[in-house]
């Protein structure tokens, strides 16, 4: 399947991307940790192929704020290092069977041992707990070592069933021999494997993505991942989102995570102002698109200077400037697709097949919508298309200087993203108004070691690697047959699930819809500083406020009665809660960043990502 980018729908509505050529240039802080995230994380590197490569007609979230292609490259040469140590870990074992079998199974046995301990979490145990448990833990191992020495001594130093002298002083020079030139390195052998991998990687880290690495990565390899690259750079700067899940806001975290801030309000328009009573003629006309305008040029106050729009305000000082605030469009819909012939509504006598967004000849959801689309999906709102004003503040920060230019401190990245999403519906002569908010905390701190791989000398290197890879000296030998036949039954079932799968065309009923996001799966669990959940807060209170005041100036100038308006945006702002009718049983919670639990049940939206937080899964 090649995606021909920039061929646009068979109704001009939306069309593929027309990026054609991948980034050359540095790449940014975030796809750099992205990248390492793939050979830290197996989850991640697993979720990435199997996502943006083989499978071929989902659909790409856009990716703001990092590029999509050089994780894609990376999780393919995280895989490959992960596949050929495995192999090397398997013939060790295989060669240890053959020539010592009676040492194979306690040395095993040792491994498994040593993984559970490694497993343990010492940290959440009490003292008594952690004390009785690093009393009895020795003894085990002290009976394997024990049960290898003999197994050795009488394989090799004593072997059994000779007749003289001679051959016995023979036997043990050849059983010695043995055991020092071939058991030993296999022994020795398995988790020095481990530990080379690991180094490894580490200098692959340091050297390929450390600060100001370029892109876009190693070589894409075959055939398969060239078309899987340029269907992500053909869709990764779009403006559509087809989601398979729950969230339409996928790539920018969950409306129903913990530290996500939604509302809505709605109003009568058909209501008159106070001032418009004694007077003749009816309010006027809301038109959507005009407020969706409004709030623009109100966000956009925020960070240009106000003489450029020529509105007659103060320039803004650079300093004053919110310079990372970029706003657009977010359209979205969800992925299923019933593809046999159906009426376009109940009224039109005519049919149509396929999903809007699914490109019918190469079977791809488009990523870009034509302002054309927009505006008519606007004025639709009831439609399975939903449109949505997207602001987005980026990580980017500001230097500190002085009035005469001298530099205080420089920028820094803040690090966690902030979405706003603000839909708008006119009908019923209603005004249905809807702002969501959604946090994505920053990346695992443990990704952010490119930032320091460089610095580090061979010897340095070497003592990391000692102590990063104590965990995985057990455990990837232990795990290395089911890892290695794990990862070759994945790689022929998704080949196989590709190549020769169904057309999906062929279905009844098909899914395009994405279903992950390599920003979401590498977010840490929280923030880890109180200077973050500042920020997040400040920034989301600022849109708060823009959004209300350019919906009320307008409706104020339609002639609209906003009493109504202005009594739930009041309420809002200041964090409480509006219930009419209806019965509360449990507890209540109102406010900002509350994390309100009950014994028993669920909680509500929980942070996405794999592995261990913080932790290294290689």
């Amino acid at each position: 399947m090649d995606v021909q980018t920039g061929s646009p729908s068979k109704t001009g509505f939306f069309r593929h991307g027309t990026m054609r050529e991948p980034r050359t240039g540095p790449m940014q802080n975030l796809t750099r940790y992205l990248c390492a995230a793939t050979y830290l994380d197996k989850g991640i590197c697993d979720a990435v192929l199997k996502e943006y490569v083989y499978e071929t007609h989902r659909a790409i979230v856009p990716s703001h704020g990092y590029d999509l292609e050089p994780v894609v490259r990376h999780a393919r040469q995280a895989r490959l290092m992960r596949i050929v140590r495995d192999v090397v870990l398997v013939g060790m074992w295989v060669a240890l069977w053959i020539v010592a079998p009676l040492i194979a199974l306690p040395y095993f046995l040792f491994f498994g041992y040593g993984t559970l301990l490694t497993r343990v979490p010492w940290r959440r145990l009490s003292g008594w707990r952690r004390l009785a448990l690093g009393v009895l833990a020795p003894w085990p191992l002290l009976w394997l070592l024990g049960f290898l020495f003999i197994g050795l001594l009488s394989a090799y130093l004593i072997p059994m069933g000779a007749v003289t002298a001679g051959a016995t002083y023979g036997s043990a020079g050849i059983g010695l021999a043995l055991l020092l030139l071939v058991v030993v390195p296999l022994s020795l052998g398995l988790p020095t494997v481990t530990l080379v991998h690991l180094y490894l990687v580490l200098r692959r880290l340091g050297r390929d993505l450390g600060p100001g690495a370029h892109g876009p990565g190693p070589d894409p390899g075959g055939v398969r991942f060239r078309r899987a690259l340029a269907h992500v750079r053909a869709s990764q700067n779009g403006n559509i989102t087809v989601y398979a899940g729950d969230n339409p806001f996928i790539g920018t975290g969950h409306p129903h995570s913990w530290d996500a801030r939604v509302w809505s309000v709605v109003l009568e328009l058909d209501r008159k102002a106070s001032g418009l009573l004694d007077k003749k003629g009816d309010v006027k006309p809301v038109d959507p698109l005009v407020m969706y305008e409004r709030i623009r040029k109100k966000l956009h106050e925020m960070r240009d200077e106000g003489q450029a729009a020529g509105d007659g305000q103060r320039p803004l000082p650079p300093n004053e400037r919110i310079s990372g605030l970029v706003t657009g469009w977010h359209v979205t819909a969800r992925g299923r697709c019933v593809q046999r012939p159906r009426p376009v509504d109940g009224v039109t006598a005519a049919t149509y097949s396929g999903h809007p967004l699914v490109d019918p000849s190469e079977r791809v959801p488009y990523s870009t919508a034509s302002q054309e689309a927009i505006e008519a999906a606007v004025r639709h709102p009831q439609a399975g298309i939903r449109c949505f004003q997207q602001v987005s503040i980026g990580a980017q920060g500001q230097a500190i200087t002085t009035p005469s230019g001298g530099v205080v401190a420089p920028a820094e990245d803040q690090e966690a993203g902030l979405s706003a999403f603000v839909h708008l519906a006119v009908e019923g002569r209603m005004l249905y108004a809807h702002f969501a908010a959604t946090v994505l905390p920053p990346v695992r701190p443990a990704y952010k070691i490119v930032d320091e791989l460089p610095a580090w000398d061979g010897s340095k290197l070497l003592g990391r690697t000692l102590v990063m890879g104590l965990p995985g000296v057990f455990s990837a030998p232990l795990l290395a047959p089911y890892r290695l036949a794990a990862a070759l039954w994945r790689i022929v079932r998704e080949t196989l699930a590709t190549d020769v799968g169904s057309d999906p065309v062929r279905q009844l009923v098909h899914d395009y819809g994405s279903r992950i996001s390599v920003r979401e799966l590498a977010a840490d669990y929280d923030f880890r500083d109180f200077v973050q959940e500042m920020d997040v807060d400040k920034y989301v209170k600022l849109i708060e406020w823009r959004v209300n005041e350019a919906l009320l100036d307008y409706l104020t100038e339609c002639g609209v009665d906003v009493s109504a308006y202005r009594q739930q945006a009041g309420v809002i702002m200041n964090n409480g809660v509006i219930m009419t009718g209806g019965t509360v049983n449990g507890q209540v919670a109102a406010g900002g960043r509350v994390d309100q639990r009950q014994s028993g049940g669920k909680p509500g939206g929980g942070r996405p990502g794999g592995g261990t937080p913080g932790g290294i899964n290689p």
